[in-house]
């Protein structure tokens, strides 16, 4: 990015300008929320945040695919806007994603869906398309799936370690105290700079409460992550198209990544790196993550359409 990293720039205030849609569907008796750009009859887009993270986190990217796409943010359970559930599990992840699918439209489109996950929003993405891949364009995993375990990887021995009760929420009594106490989790390896994307993030990651603010994340939400070395070599698999992308400077991959992957799923899946990103490439490297994504996509419809089209002239 070339602006002041203080300094909000006329492409960010154009994208919070730019017209979208909130709305919420019962998923098995919890509101579950999402907001939604761009034209239905476009394909279809739909992010899903990591755990704590919520349906603002792609807010000031998502007007910039919807000149090509419909797309489309999810609060899952226990996240933003959304309600909560007494338990958090893959299943009700799945049904809650699918659910905002086929209430935003996105299943009546001529071209199906592609989900789009980021860290643990990864491994929520893949085993939803995994239960559901013939209903799908694709599915896209952003800095989410693990290969290998890695020293420099926090989350090894986090994970692996006998779960904590979630402790209550922290209770500010202004909001601007709360923002000021916000930060990226995990702690990204490289500076992130933008901070008017931070600051947007965090305006939309807590909620009034007795006394003050708190953070609308339900932390018992947390259970559901895990390692999830199991889905490094599943996306060859999948009878939808799949893809890995990875952040240059991130914790769960090292420089190996693109080789590791590709060869576990046997040279059959897209998989490459975003240079001098770090695990949040949506904040500190917007122009490449749209591209990145965009490029994917495009390429999916138009190998599909001239597919058809081949096997329409019987060639």
């Amino acid at each position: 990015m070339t602006e002041d990293q203080n300094t909000t720039p006329e492409w960010f205030t154009r994208a919070m300008a730019a017209p979208r849609e909130s709305r919420f569907v019962d998923v098995e008796g919890c509101a579950i929320h999402y907001l939604r750009w761009g034209d239905p009859a476009r394909p279809g887009l739909l992010f899903v945040p990591a755990s704590g993270a919520h349906a603002h986190w792609f807010a000031h990217v998502a007007p910039l695919f919807a000149d090509q796409f419909h797309v489309v943010a999810i609060d899952l359970a226990g996240c933003g806007d959304s309600g909560r559930r007494d338990a958090y599990t893959q299943e009700a992840m799945t049904a809650e994603i699918m659910a905002v699918c086929e209430n935003s439209g996105m299943f009546a489109a001529k071209v199906p869906p592609t989900l789009v996950g980021h860290s643990a929003g990864a491994q929520f993405a893949v085993r939803t398309a995994m239960a559901h891949d013939e209903a799908l364009l694709g599915v896209i995993a952003i800095d989410g799936l693990r290969y290998a375990e890695l020293e420099k990887d926090h989350a090894i021995k986090i994970l692996n370690a006998p779960r904590a009760a979630p402790r209550p929420a922290r209770v500010y009594a202004e909001l601007d105290e709360a923002v000021a106490r916000f930060r990226l989790t995990p702690a990204p390896l490289i500076p992130v700079g933008n901070d008017y994307v931070v600051n947007y993030i965090a305006r939309h990651s807590f909620c009034a409460v007795e006394g003050g603010w708190a953070s609308k994340y339900d932390m018992a939400q947390g259970a559901s992550i895990g390692l999830a070395f199991e889905l490094r070599d599943v996306l060859k698999d999948l009878k939808c198209h799949a893809a890995a992308i990875y952040a240059e400077h991130t914790h769960l991959a090292d420089e190996t990544v693109a080789d590791r992957m590709t060869e576990l799923n046997n040279g059959e899946v897209p998989v490459f790196v975003i240079p001098g990103t770090s695990h949040f490439p949506a904040i500190d490297s917007p122009f490449a993550f749209v591209a990145a994504i965009k490029g994917v996509v495009l390429t999916w419809i138009a190998a599909d359409r001239r597919s058809s089209m081949n096997r329409s002239a019987g060639l």
